[in-house]
């Protein structure tokens, strides 16, 4: 049956897990989302395999707390990391961090950025996308930089 629920929805979980991870979904069971995987969002509460689990979606709306996996700076990005956690590093952004992380198991504030892509096919055609923006934002921003000039 299809259904159309709001965020928190409630997943089996595939293994244990712990509050504030991020998580991916796989065959309707909830995982730990990895360094290379956006998920699709953070476990409510700690859990043991096989059990029920709260996810917040991302996509929910305002912040969500995360797992840091180390230090990281307020107003800094924070990018994906293993286990769920989230780091001041990485190749994959996550959101920007509202509040500090002192260092590894700090729980801290999250802006999720949304729109970010989950494979890699998507991720290729979202990239061209993007690089495209950015060439025609440059080039406004260098014709309307030579009109102010002009006058």
């Amino acid at each position: 049956m299809t259904v159309q629920a709001d965020s928190p929805r409630t997943f089996d979980s595939g293994e244990a897990l712990a509050v504030f991870r991020r998580v991916k979904l796989a065959a309707r069971s909830a995982w730990y989302a990895d360094a290379a995987e956006y998920g699709v969002g953070v476990a409510q509460e700690g859990v043991a395999i096989s059990k029920q689990v709260r996810v917040r979606f991302y996509s929910h709306g305002g912040s969500l707390k995360m797992l840091a996996s180390g230090a990281i700076a307020a107003g800094a990005k924070v990018y994906a990391a293993a286990s769920g956690k989230v780091a001041a590093t990485g190749t994959l952004i996550i959101g920007t961090a509202l509040d500090a992380a002192t260092g590894d198991g700090s729980v801290i504030e999250v802006v999720p950025h949304l729109g970010r892509t989950q494979s890699s096919s998507s991720s290729s055609s979202s990239s061209s996308s993007s690089s495209s923006s950015s060439s025609s934002s440059s080039s406004s921003s260098s014709s309307s930089s030579s009109s102010s000039s002009s006058t």
